[in-house]
Order: C-alpha cells, then structure tokens, then sequence
C-alpha cells in the first residue's frame, strides 16, 4: 500500500490556510464593518434620544401631578445655573413628614442628575412652567440626562428648613 500512494501521483495540499484565503476573510469583515458601525452609532444616538425624552416626560408628569394635588407651580428661573431645575425637581421629590402633601413624592428620590451647560450633552432645563428637553447642540443649562444610571442611587437628604419651589 505504501506504494499506491506514489503510483497514482496524487498530492496532497498542506493544512492551513493561505495567505489568499486571510486576505478575502478580512476584506469581508471589512465591508461588514463599514456597514454594521454607522448603523450602531445610529442607534445609540436614538437610543440617547428616547431615554432623554422619557425623562423630560417622567419630569413633567410629577409636575402637572403636583399641580393638580397642590397648587400650579410657576416658578420663574433667576439664573442659568441650573439650580432652579434642582429646585423644581426637589420640590418634586419632597415629602414633609410633618405634613406630607396628597400623592408626594411626585418623583424619585433617589435621582440625583448633575447640571450641565455642555452642548455634548442632553439637558432638561426649566421654562417656567414645564421642562423642556435641550439635546446636543443647543444651548442652555440644566439637569444632565445620564445614560449610565450613575445619577440614581442614594435618596436624597433634605435640610429640615427646606422649602418648596413657588408658593
């Protein structure tokens, strides 16, 4: 049998694969890539865009839910520092133990968001009445959106001499 290898002249290819065969795997990857990439960038803006606008909904929810058991909150900003959205959103957030309003607190609290006037950054910023959302690219302070849930965590401690916002 040794020799029917040799009588029929057959060769066998080495294993492995050749350099041919790597150069056409990575071309594929490539074009996927190129696909795939600005697709998924895409995505995670829209992505950033439904979570910023669902925050912008839950924020003004608890307003219009305060309005309706308290009193309507009209509360002019003073200062673009974006320390009327805390306020607000403290407001928001309160319950006197002493003498807890109907339905309070009318939001989370342990939502701590920062204040950002960066235009990289979606932003809730207070008109008056309601908040409106900033996305990237406008100006303007307010409440950061974070994306990471590095804003939520340790409920708040008010101060025994807080006061709500606009009465």
């Amino acid at each position: 049998m040794k020799g029917t290898h040799a009588m029929t002249g057959s060769h066998r290819k080495p294993a492995g694969i050749s350099i041919v065969e790597i150069i056409v795997v990575i071309a594929v990857i490539s074009v996927i890539a190129a696909i795939a990439i600005p697709r998924f960038s895409d995505m995670t803006t829209s992505a950033h865009a439904a979570v910023a606008k669902n925050a912008l909904e839950t924020l003004n929810t608890a307003v219009h839910r305060f309005n309706m058991s308290n009193y309507e909150l009209l509360f002019t900003g003073v200062a673009p520092s974006g320390q009327d959205e805390m306020l607000i959103l403290r407001t928001m957030q309160y319950r006197d133990p002493e003498n807890p309003k109907p339905g309070s607190p009318y939001m989370r609290n342990d939502w701590n968001p920062g204040i950002s006037s960066s235009m990289d950054d979606y932003r809730l910023m207070w008109t008056g009445t309601l908040y409106k959302l900033l996305p990237p690219g406008a100006s303007g302070t307010g409440l950061k959106v974070a994306f990471d849930g590095s804003d939520l965590g340790t409920p708040f401690s008010f101060p025994p001499n807080f006061t709500m916002a606009g009465k």
